[in-house]
C-alpha cells in the first residue's frame, strides 16, 4: 500500500508527496527517497563544453577584469569603426554602421556603469560626496557669517 512522505517542509507542514517503494522512513524523491542524485552525473562535460562556458574559458572573476574586457572590446570597436569609415576604396552600409554606433553607445554606457559601480563599491564615491558637501557648507558659513 502506498505513503506519504514523513518528511517535514520548509514551512513546518509534513510533505504531501507519495513516498518511493520500500523507504524506511517513507520518502518521496525530494527529500531522499531515491538512490540516484539529481541532476548531471558525476564527471559530467557539458557545461564547459557547450554554451557560455565553450565562449571563456576563465571568464572575469571581479568588476576589474570586466571592466578592463569590456574596454579592451569597446577599442577594438571603435577601431573596426574608424576603418570602416576610413576606407575610401568601399561604401559603408548604412545598416551596418547604425548597428555598429548602437552596440557602441551600448558598450559604452554599460561601461559608464561599470565604473560608477566600481567606484561606489570602493568607496571613492562617498568621500567626494562627503567632500563636495563640506565644501558647500564651508562656503555657505562664509557667506552667511554664521557656523554651519
Amino acid at each position: 500500500m502506498p505513503e506519504r512522505c514523513t518528511a517535514t517542509t520548509a514551512r513546518g507542514t509534513r510533505c504531501k508527496a507519495w513516498a518511493m517503494p520500500n523507504t524506511h522512513p517513507p520518502r518521496c524523491a525530494a527529500h531522499g527517497g531515491s538512490t540516484k542524485r539529481p541532476g548531471a552525473p558525476p564527471g559530467n562535460q557539458n557545461a564547459l563544453t557547450h554554451g557560455f562556458y565553450a565562449r571563456a574559458v576563465h571568464p572575469p572573476t571581479t568588476i576589474a577584469d570586466i571592466i578592463s574586457d569590456l574596454a579592451e572590446k569597446q577599442d577594438a570597436l571603435s577601431n573596426h569603426i574608424d576603418a570602416h569609415l576610413s576606407n575610401p576604396d568601399s561604401q559603408p552600409n548604412l545598416t551596418d554602421l547604425v548597428k555598429l554606433f548602437a552596440l557602441h553607445g551600448q558598450n559604452a554606457s554599460r561601461l559608464g556603469r561599470l565604473l560608477r559601480d566600481q567606484r561606489a563599491l570602493s568607496g571613492d564615491a562617498a568621500d567626494g560626496i562627503a567632500g563636495a558637501i563640506a565644501q558647500a557648507l564651508d562656503e555657505l558659513s562664509t557667506e552667511l557669517g554664521t557656523e554651519l
